[in-house]
């Protein structure tokens, strides 16, 4: 059952991966033209000193072009970008086009006989001017490319969309459970607000007041930057308060500075530098989740793995571009190169992998959890089996008792007139006959901790019946600072174990069986020790016993869970197996809860 549900789980990663590798590939299919706009390089500059002073430069600028031969089918047009101030188109020295002021962008239909023509843009540049880009295009292709511009943003949207209904719906779907897991909605929500930043962007900018409209998107960014890091900071067990400040912080600075920078103008002047912040988040977050990860923390064991996994695959892409161009990709070498020019981008790529892992993180939280309270419902249900038979041995034990007080005056009597009688030989028989039945009731407490007594009467119950001779040694307190179901767990297998290796016993054979259970300092000492009558099947890379038994898919994890728990609690489970025994022990550290009372 086991395996089956561990196939089952590499069967859903395998088709999570499989859809995300099919998105992207229909992302890149229908988000990237076959045809795109050639970009036209000025090939001389009147009126500023250098080509590459233009970005700073003020005043008349003259820029010369020489059109290409374009090899579409439809006439081409002449695409103009980032042109703010009024401007005027000469072909060969001759007047063409007069452009209006404010434009930012237009479309020019080029005359029959333009190729190899030089194309002249005279300007007044002012200093916060960009430089006007120029492209040769058709109708075709600017369809096109309005279309992949729209795919660009609708896809991000649509799959932002789906993350926040697949979250939303964990989150729901565990409150019908009973597992309110709050921190989810985080994700939930960031998703949301990236869903409405790419749907925005495909209105038209005159529906919504520019103000609002630019608080929308600033305020969606600034949560996507806090979502994930408040999400892992929920996450962590020792450096929560480490980190807190490390993400509370920029994220408060982030959110008011740039995310109210369209309401209140002079935040716009410094929203460009609060991104400086998350650098140290970014920081403070790899080295608490690499310390998480190192204290066996659950969240991390798979997000600090899948970062890495990530780091790989951009390193392995890096390799290839390499390998083939000779050069790292373009828009890694832009950020290389202008790190904090570009600061914003690389934090909206950083914190969209933080997201997604994240995400990931959230399901595989959902199944640890549902699978928590599958063994706890185990637990009780074996707790529930335990007091059953702990109430059949009770019964068992009364009724035996009751009997034996009827018949007391009997055996007093019989006793009497043997003593009398000189019958030595049989009245000695009479009384090892009274002892054996004595001996042979159930006891009703082992030891005061009601768990270990429970699981105690039960198991060596079962022993007397098989007509196993038991040892016992149980010295402990009537609580102990350990989880009942780890108790019964390390308890239920050694004991079954040991009831198992007599029940091979052969006619004649004689099966016995100690347990020691008692407190030795701030350890508990537990050792059961039971006879052998058949070989033992060590396994030495794992230090522990296969199972004999014929169905192996369902058996051979007792020990597997004692070592577990063990390891837990600072200690090893130690077996041996000299000729005709076998024994099994661990002393469990007893974790320091700060009261004496057991954990539930």
């Amino acid at each position: 059952m086991r395996i089956g549900k561990r196939w089952t789980g590499y069967l859903a990663a395998g088709l999570f991966l499989l859809c995300a590798a099919g998105l992207v590939w229909l992302l890149r299919a229908e988000t990237v033209p076959q045809r795109e706009p050639v970009r036209l390089s000025p090939e001389a500059v009147s009126g500023a000193p250098e080509m590459e002073n233009l970005p700073l430069y003020q005043g008349p600028l003259s820029l010369k072009y020489t059109l290409p031969v374009w090899e579409g089918r439809l006439r081409p047009m002449l695409e103009i970008r980032q042109l703010y101030a009024a401007a005027e188109l000469e072909v060969d020295g001759m007047p063409f086009q007069q452009i209006r002021a404010g434009q930012g962008y237009c479309y020019i239909t080029l005359p029959a006989d333009w190729a190899g023509k030089t194309l002249t843009l005279t300007l007044e540049k002012e200093k916060e001017d960009a430089v006007p880009s120029l492209y040769l295009t058709d109708p075709l292709t600017i369809v096109e490319q309005a279309g992949a511009d729209a795919c660009l943003r609708a896809f991000p949207a649509a799959a932002y969309g789906m993350i926040f209904l697949l979250t939303l719906g964990l989150f729901l779907y565990g409150w019908a459970k009973g597992d309110r897991f709050w921190p989810v909605l985080l994700l939930s929500m960031a998703a949301l607000g990236q869903t409405a930043y790419f749907y925005l962007q495909n209105l038209p900018n005159a529906s919504l007041p520019p103000a609002l409209y630019g608080l929308v998107l600033q305020q969606s960014r600034a949560f996507l930057y806090a979502a994930p890091a408040l999400y892992l900071m929920l996450g962590m067990k020792k450096r929560r308060k480490a980190f807190a400040p490390f993400v509370i912080l920029p994220s408060l600075i982030y959110f008011v500075v740039a995310g109210f920078q369209t309401v209140v103008p002079p935040f716009s002047n410094i929203a460009v530098y609060t991104g400086i912040v998350f650098c140290f988040t970014i920081a403070a977050l790899i080295v608490c989740a690499v310390l998480e990860y190192r204290d066996g923390n659950p969240v991390f064991r798979l997000f600090l793995p899948g970062l890495g996994a990530c780091a790989a695959a951009a390193a392995a892409l890096c390799a290839v571009s390499v390998v083939q161009t000779g050069a790292l990709p373009p828009i890694l070498l832009m950020f290389l190169r202008e790190p904090f020019s570009w600061l914003d981008t690389e934090l909206f790529y950083w914190n969209v992998l933080l997201l997604m892992l994240c995400f990931v993180e959230s399901v595989a939280g959902h199944v640890r959890r549902m699978s928590r309270q599958e063994a706890e419902l185990q637990v009780l249900s074996a707790r529930e089996c335990l007091i059953r038979e702990q109430l059949a041995t009770v019964l068992e034990s009364a009724s035996a008792l009751g009997e034996m007080r009827h018949e007391m005056k009997n055996h007093y009597l019989v006793l009497q007139n043997l003593c009398r009688a000189g019958e030595s030989e049989r009245l000695e028989a009479y009384l090892n006959t009274l002892v054996s039945e004595a001996a042979s009731i159930p006891a009703l407490t082992y030891a005061p901790h009601p768990t270990v007594n429970a699981v105690l009467t039960t198991m060596l119950a079962r022993a007397q019946k098989q007509g196993i001779q038991v040892e016992r040694h149980i010295d402990v307190p009537e609580t102990l600072p350990f989880p009942d179901a780890e108790l019964c767990t390390v308890l239920m297998n050694l004991l079954q174990n040991a009831l198992d290796a007599n029940a091979k016993a052969p006619e004649g054979g004689r099966k016995w069986l100690r347990v020691d259970l008692h407190t030795r300092g701030v350890h508990l000492y537990i050792r059961v020790e039971n006879a052998r009558f058949a070989p033992v099947d060590y396994d030495v890379k794992t230090g522990l016993c296969r199972t004999t038994k014929a169905d192996n898919s369902t058996h051979g994890y007792g020990l597997k869970a004692v070592r577990a728990v063990a390891q837990k609690y600072c200690s090893e489970l130690l077996l041996k197996f000299p000729e005709g025994s076998f024994s099994a022990a661990t002393a469990l550290q007893m974790p320091d809860t700060g009261q004496g009372t057991s954990i539930p």
